[in-house]
């Protein structure tokens, strides 16, 4: 049936009852995004360019770290408060939110030239420190571990050096659980891991975590039980890779990866098949410059931070 469907649409396309694919975009992708609008405050968009993104879906929120304070934005894109320039938080590297609406930011003290010491800490709801966290029992070979990215999913915490291309699991003590390689999970030769990074990584509702490495023009995805899959081509043609960056993965097991040299964000089904792309650098509104990060928040909205500081894009996604 689907081999006599597939025919009957290339019919139509040949006999133009069906539009052309326009724009890199296929004519039969079940997947849609418009352009909302740029986070701002009442001063207008707020220019931001490379900063850390986190979307809390819970409280329908969304939180930018940029540099030693955070800003908090509503669901409409307008800033409602900020937090942050104290020195008990630190620098903040990344931050989540749990289920009590406590935040938490992975923070560095840098007032010791030379000297990287990171920490959790943990904020109630108004960005007031409360607590620091330290992370304990550290195995052998992760004494110089220093993470980026700071992931919360079910009283967990994962902690990511995306130039280690290495993860710590803690509880919500800092205790150790679990350590990854990532490098040496998805088969990275060995000659290779010096100039070898990740750029993007989440975790979807499954437990199976997404790697962009820009390096292979690759998207992983390891499950639970350890198994790799992954997908991804050089290449200038819709869905074939420039330079992977961000990436996110939504309740249907979309997989949204961003692509910082060809201004656009692409779509595949949880099947690895290309669906459809937007953005393009064309200058129109919900045009994109250099896609680097992406978060999913609630009711099916995408924010994408971007270079030139063109601010973080926010767009309405549907999908059948």
């Amino acid at each position: 049936m689907e081999g006599l469907r597939n025919r009957y649409l290339f019919l139509l396309f040949l006999g133009g009852i069906l539009p052309p694919v326009m724009g890199g975009q296929p004519a039969f992708a079940e997947f849609g995004a418009n352009y909302l609008y740029n986070l701002s405050d009442f001063a207008g968009t707020v220019r931001y360019g490379q900063v850390r993104l986190y979307a809390d879906r819970l409280h329908d929120e969304v939180y930018v770290a940029d540099g030693d304070s955070v800003r908090i934005f509503n669901r409409t894109g307008m800033e409602v408060y900020r937090f942050g320039d104290d020195q008990e938080i630190g620098s903040i590297y990344g931050m989540a939110v749990d289920e009590a609406g406590d935040i938490y930011t992975l923070s560095y003290d840098l007032r010791v030239p030379g000297i990287l010491s990171y920490y959790l800490c943990r904020c109630n709801y108004r960005g007031e420190p409360r607590e620091k966290i330290a992370v304990s029992n550290l195995p052998e070979g992760y004494a110089d571990f220093e993470p980026n990215t700071l992931i919360y999913r079910n009283d967990r915490f994962f902690l990511v050096s995306t130039t280690r291309m290495k993860a710590v699991v803690t509880d919500k003590r800092g205790a150790f659980v679990r350590a990854y390689d990532f490098a040496d999970i998805v088969g990275i030769p060995e000659k290779d891991r010096p100039s070898t990074e990740l750029f993007g990584i989440t975790l979807d509702e499954a437990g199976d975590i997404f790697l962009t490495v820009p390096a292979f023009f690759k998207v992983y995805r390891i499950s639970p039980n350890g198994k790799v899959a992954s997908f991804g081509k050089p290449g200038g043609a819709p869905g074939f890779f420039g330079v992977v960056s961000g990436i996110a993965v939504d309740s249907a097991g979309n997989i949204l990866v961003s692509d910082k040299l060809k201004s656009v964000v692409m779509v595949f089904d949880k099947d690895f098949t290309f669906l459809t792309q937007f953005g393009f650098r064309d200058g129109k509104p919900g045009s994109l410059a250099g896609p680097t990060d992406l978060a999913l928040g609630n009711v099916g909205r995408l924010y994408v931070t971007q270079l030139q500081r063109r601010g973080i894009s926010v767009f309405s996604l549907t999908s059948n």
